[in-house]
């Protein structure tokens, strides 16, 4: 029986629907207030028109209460659409306040049919209701047959209105009685039960209409934050070539205020996208690119730097164009690019670009001038770099890397061969100009930098090639070759060097490979030996000290200069090993000499920066039982540069020993007389060039700095010695001078340790006190 009323499409509630559907179905109530308003006023004059015209009072006053039910129902129906339009449809956010104003509706309509059916029930009972019976029963039905239409967003609103005017009117019928009553009333139940299939039919379709909609909502919304969330700008241009489509992110990379949909391609990429593009050409360009008919791809950049990657697909009815920011991209792979390219320390050219410049300027120079490639090393940047650690280091290369295009300009190429080695191709191929420059290279290098608060100092040797002299063959492998091995040459003549690489080159490179091989077995072959030259006070003509001087006799290259290995040895790492046999020998030899007499010992650079140098001497004086103060360590002022700070530290513990220590080779190098400042020296040995040159006449200057090195010994109560003696002329000249002490070939060659003892000694220095200015010397 209860499905008989249930005018309702489904088993549901509506209000268990989905709010936006509720929502909907209840503000279709509403939507035609205004129309409602003119039907309901047309039962407001019926009402009117009865109560006037009947006799009898029921009549009248039922008809008196039809008018006030007209108004009321549509007084609601638009103040409810009034606060729906004002505040709009999503104001009614929950399903109560949904329900509530559909009650609202209800209560209007309940009302309005109960007048309606009370005015119908007492024209069909009274007798004096005849003359209106006709007029009543088509409002009746009037009202029936719209109520569906009317009202299908409310199904309960429906079946009350149907229900109420059903009933009345059957029990109008009964009262009447009679075969026509009765047939009326099977007609009034037709009637109903086709205004519930037909509520059923209409609510159902509405239903299913918005449930629909909300869907292709539901769909449209997740496709609009689809086209608004992708990375991709996005246009859909029809036949007509006019935008359709478009997501935000488009507008957005070309500041556009709105999405372009409605526009026509031209004026959006002449008056829109034109003035962001840079480059003349670009408009047109990309205006053919948008007319074009099959699919395309291109690339513009912007006048903000941005670079746009535009695709073409041609799709149904139109194309689909996509817009992509590829900056980073095209950033990233200009990185890749310059890393595989560049030095990231330095920003150099590496090696591999090196390569191919090489190979490029050797093709172009065929049957031309020439070039010249040249190779630098830094020389001392391990110290600087051991001392101070990899971040100073790596300022530092980027120091000398800055010098070195600052010297070279737009005459040539740099490139970071690798380590501290770095490789110019220059198109210069005159020796001259080579030369030239190599020598600024050279000095704008070994200026003093300053790093983070840290002054240090470096140099730089440089091997040069010419092409095509030095690599007949055409080769770039040729020509780094011989670059290398001038390189090498220039490092082995001594630092700040230049040297054109020489086929002979080739032999003394081979040479300083064997005798590198051949010197890490010289010690266990007991090849390496010991010569002594004695220190002689001039004025007492006695024996100060002797000098440690390594030899080495090899079985297939004889004897082997010290200026020759020395350097190798430093080359291959072997001078500690070395050093530290000198050292202890040394030792053990001065101990058969008189107590007075001092054993200097020379020490290398990389004696300070490998191993532990402390420790090495202090074995030595306790193997040897040698008092450490008859122990003289010598180091050159090449120590001193790089790495000051720490050499100076280890100069303070070996002094805290009780040894002495000297300072070897002064007035070449740099003589920074700052060393004399910062270290209290025993010793200064000037260096024997200034000897040599004193007696000549082309150089009277040397006179002059020995008496002022002399004069600054003798206020730092520093013993001052002159090396290189070699003649009578020298030695008195150097006593007129005041020079304390001397060492030379006039007093003794390098002897062996058996030669300089004690008998020797005391001879020489009879000897030498015998002698004074004006005698002959005898042999």
């Amino acid at each position: 029986m209860s499905a008989f009323f249930s005018f309702s499409s489904s088993a549901k509630r509506d209000r268990d629907l989905p709010l936006p559907v509720y929502r909907a179905l209840i503000v279709s109530l509403f939507e035609g207030a205004a129309r409602n308003a003119a039907n309901v006023f047309a039962y407001t004059v019926l009402g009117a028109f009865m109560m006037i015209r009947a006799d009898d009072l029921a009549i009248s006053l039922s008809s008196g209460l039809l008018m006030a039910a007209s108004v009321f129902r549509a007084t609601v129906e638009i103040s409810c659409w009034r606060t729906i339009s004002a505040k709009g449809a999503d104001a009614l956010a929950t399903a109560e306040m949904v329900e509530a104003e559909e009650m609202r509706y209800v209560a209007a309509v309940g009302l309005f049919g109960a007048a309606l059916t009370l005015l119908q029930g007492l024209v069909l009972v009274l007798p004096s209701g005849e003359p209106f019976r006709l007029l009543t029963i088509a409002g009746v039905l009037i009202f029936l047959v719209s109520a569906p239409a009317r009202a299908c967003g409310s199904p309960r609103a429906v079946v009350l209105q149907t229900s109420v005017i059903n009933v009345g009117f059957c029990a109008a019928m009964l009262v009447t009685g009679g075969a026509n009553a009765y047939l009326g009333i099977m007609m009034s139940l037709a009637l109903f039960r086709h205004l519930r299939d037909t509520t059923r039919s209409l609510h159902g379709t509405m239903v299913s209409m918005l449930l629909a909609r909300r869907r292709a909502e539901d769909v449209a919304q997740k496709l609009d934050t689809a086209l608004n969330n992708m990375a991709r700008g996005l246009l859909m241009i029809d036949d007509g070539k006019r935008v359709q489509v478009s997501n935000r992110i488009f507008a957005e990379m070309f500041g556009l205020p709105a999405t372009p949909v409605g526009l026509s391609v031209r004026r959006l990429v002449g008056a829109l996208i034109a003035p962001t593009l840079n480059g003349d050409r670009a408009r047109a360009a990309l205006t053919e690119f948008f007319d074009g008919e099959g699919g395309s791809e291109g690339q513009w950049r912007l006048t903000d730097g941005r670079i746009l990657a535009f695709s073409r697909q041609i799709v149904a009815q139109g194309a689909v164009i996509t817009v992509a920011d590829v900056t980073a991209e095209h950033e990233a792979e200009q990185n890749i690019q310059r890393m595989a390219r560049f030095d990231p320390v330095t920003g150099l050219a590496n090696r591999a670009f090196l390569a191919e410049m090489l190979d490029k300027t050797i093709a172009s120079a065929a049957g031309g001038d020439g070039f010249s490639l040249l190779s630098i090393d830094l020389d001392r940047f391990k110290e600087v770099n051991d001392a101070h650690g990899h971040h100073v280091g790596d300022l530092l290369l980027t120091q000398a890397a800055s010098r070195m295009r600052d010297v070279i300009g737009a005459r040539g190429f740099v490139a970071r061969f690798g380590g501290d080695e770095f490789v110019v191709l220059l198109e210069a191929a005159r020796r001259e100009t080579v030369v030239k420059i190599g020598t600024a290279l050279v000095r704008a290098l070994s200026a003093p930098c300053k790093i983070e608060g840290k002054a240090v100092r470096i140099g730089a040797s440089v091997g040069a090639a010419v092409f095509p002299d030095d690599a007949p063959d055409g080769k770039a492998a040729t020509l780094l070759k011989a670059a290398d091995m001038a390189l090498y040459d220039a490092k082995a003549s001594g630092r700040g060097a230049i040297k054109f690489f020489v086929e002979d080159m080739a032999l003394s490179v081979r040479r300083r490979r064997r005798l590198g091989a051949a010197l890490r077995d010289a010690l266990g072959h007991n090849q390496l030996t010991l010569a002594y030259q004695p220190i002689v006070d001039i004025d007492g003509g006695r024996v100060m000290a002797v000098e440690a001087l390594l030899r080495w006799t090899h079985p297939e290259f004889g004897s082997v200069s010290p200026a020759e290995f020395i350097p190798i040895a430093e080359e291959i790492g072997a001078i500690i090993e070395i050093g530290a046999f000198v050292l202890e020998n040394a030792c053990r030899d001065a101990l058969a000499w008189p107590a007075h007499v001092r054993i200097a010992v020379n020490l290398s650079a990389l004696q300070f920066e490998g191993g532990d140098l402390e420790a090495t001497v202090r074995g030595a004086l306790e193997r040897t039982g040698l008092a450490p103060d008859r122990l003289e360590l010598e180091i050159t002022e090449s120590i001193l540069i790089g790495n000051h700070a720490a050499v100076l530290e280890k100069l303070n513990r070996l002094n805290a020993l009780g040894v002495h220590i000297a300072l070897d080779d002064f007035g070449t190098g740099y003589s920074s007389l700052s060393y004399l400042n910062d270290f209290n020296f025993d010793k200064v040995k000037v260096d024997q060039s200034f000897i040599r040159d004193m007696t000549s006449a082309r150089n009277s200057k040397a006179v002059s700095i020995i008496r002022a090195v002399n004069a600054i010994g003798a206020d730092l109560n520093m013993t001052v010695v002159a090396e290189g003696v070699e003649t009578e002329q020298q030695l008195s000249a150097l006593r007129a001078l005041g020079v304390s002490g001397a060492q030379g070939y006039y007093f003794s060659r390098p002897a062996p340790a058996r030669e300089i003892g004690v008998m020797l000694l005391k001879e020489i220095a009879d000897r030498t006190s015998a002698k004074r200015p004006g005698e002959k010397k005898t042999a």
